[in-house]
């Protein structure tokens, strides 16, 4: 009994150390995220546009990059039929697209720096173990701070959805924003 109760200790020990490390540890690079966000979600709609913006600088001996992100999603609407509450949470298809502004902040305000094009393509729900909702996505190489000098730097994503031919509804989120050297 006491050999098993040693490799019970053994064992629990390991994964509250593994824990700790887990929440306690700085990450190895430099990126900041968006939490996923509702950028249009009208009240009486079916169906909710989302978008996440993230950004990233080079940071020597780690897996990081002079990148910017954004991404977009599009859900259809659940309503609780007893509360009345609604929900984005549900798989929807559709045509969308997605574009990205990455700024500075000049010591007032954020000033565009440089940005992307619209990425033009298809909502939908994968499956499988990492499975999930999808849509348009656009990543720029904006130089870091070859590009408009050392500073914060941000990134704003934007995310619509096609409603009907050539009109768009959606909206825009920013990252946190990061020192970039």
């Amino acid at each position: 009994m006491p050999k098993r109760r040693r490799i019970l200790q053994s064992v629990l020990s390991a994964v509250a150390a593994m824990l700790l490390v887990a929440t306690t540890a700085q990450p190895a690079s430099a990126w900041t995220w968006s939490s996923v966000t509702n950028v249009y979600y009208p009240i009486g709609s079916s169906y909710c546009v989302r978008a996440q913006a993230g950004i990233d600088h080079f940071v020597p001996g780690s897996f990081s990059g002079n990148l910017a992100y954004s991404n977009a999603y599009l859900l259809r609407v659940r309503v609780d039929i007893i509360t009345g509450w609604r929900s984005c949470e549900l798989a929807a298809t559709g045509w969308g697209r997605a574009r990205l502004d990455v700024q500075k902040w000049n010591g007032t305000a954020w000033t565009f720096c440089r940005g992307s094009g619209w990425a033009y393509g298809s909502f939908g729900w994968s499956s499988g173990e990492l499975g999930g909702p999808y849509g348009p996505s656009q990543i720029l190489d904006y130089g870091g701070s070859a590009s408009c000098g050392q500073g914060y730097y941000r990134t704003i994503a934007f995310a619509e959805y096609e409603v009907s031919p050539s009109t768009w509804v959606g909206g825009s989120v920013p990252s946190p924003y990061e020192w970039v050297p």
